[in-house]
């Protein structure tokens, strides 16, 4: 199938140390006679599409709980500002709606103070981010066994799937952002490979997209710690028009290069500690594609793929 493009996990055992992998896919083409209208990537496309259209899907939207935790501290505060300096009236009327008025303004008052935090913050080596995800795994259930059985004969691999996930749709370019939980990929048994998702072009501009295009990976290998706290392993590395390389601090491409990210996070706090490139490493190995910037002769001239 020349307009398919399988993405599967290998060498499942290296990611056995980590508590959780993410795993953030862009595809973006060069050629101005394609755009994003021409690519599908399934089955998270389908997945969010029923979503939006207020289907059943194998997803859920990813419900934020910040904004009523902040209104119900900043009631909690006006109920005690009151039990301090008027104890006697502090099931008053005029207390309760003070109260009641404080968590309504605090619940509101958050969605500016959080997009506050994150563009006073992009710059700094402690950020505040935006959520990286937007929809979330549903419960399993028998019947999800055997859609994953059922997956397994038609992509013959296991399929496993994040249980947190974002879909981005633009103009020009796709992205798919991707949690795995690592003992999803244990209980796949003891195959080494997993299938994860397929990139679908419209086979009218298959030659247009085979002529060039981006398709960029960022891996982050999680460990969970005390206090909250997860250690993050970032690599990033593309492969554009044959050539895999990053971009490096400066944003200049560097060839047969990984850039990597050590970084530490407490739920949407993030602290950017150290970064680099990294020489002669490979992180996508697109030996096994039939696109042709992965040529025979390139695969044998590249003995790291």
């Amino acid at each position: 199938m020349p307009n398919i493009y399988d993405v599967e996990f290998v060498n499942l055992a290296q990611l056995g140390p980590y508590h959780e992998v993410e795993c953030h896919v862009v595809v973006y083409p060069y050629s101005r006679k394609v755009s994003s209208s021409s690519i599908n990537i399934y089955p998270y496309e389908e997945y969010i599409q029923d979503v939006l259209a207020q289907q059943r899907s194998a997803y859920a939207r990813l419900q934020s709980h910040f904004n009523e935790i902040f209104g119900l501290s900043l009631g909690l505060l006006i109920a005690l500002i009151f039990w301090a300096l008027k104890p006697e009236e502090l099931f008053s009327i005029e207390s309760i709606v003070s109260v009641f008025g404080a968590y309504i303004v605090g619940k509101e008052l958050w969605d500016d103070l959080d997009r506050a935090l994150v563009e006073i913050s992009k710059n700094w080596p402690i950020r505040y981010r935006d959520s990286y995800y937007q929809y979330v795994l549903e419960k399993h259930t028998t019947l999800t066994a055997y859609s994953a059985w059922a997956k397994e004969k038609r992509y013959g691999k296991a399929m496993i799937l994040p249980i947190k996930v974002d879909f981005i749709k633009q103009s020009n370019s796709q992205t798919v952002r991707m949690l795995f939980d690592a003992r999803d990929f244990k209980r796949s048994g003891n195959a080494q490979e997993v299938h994860i998702l397929s990139i679908h072009v419209d086979p009218a501009v298959q030659d247009a997209f085979e002529a060039g295009f981006m398709f960029g990976v960022k891996l982050s290998l999680n460990c969970r710690g005390f206090w909250g706290i997860t250690r993050h392993l970032e690599l990033f590395q593309s492969l554009s028009e044959g050539e895999l390389g990053c971009l490096d601090e400066h944003e200049t491409w560097v060839p047969r290069t990984v850039f990597y990210r050590q970084t530490f996070s407490a739920g949407r706090v993030k602290y950017f500690m150290r970064q680099g490139v990294i020489a002669g490493c490979t992180l996508i190995d697109c030996s096994r594609q039939v696109f042709s910037p992965c040529s025979d002769s390139q695969q044998d001239s590249d003995p790291n793929q």
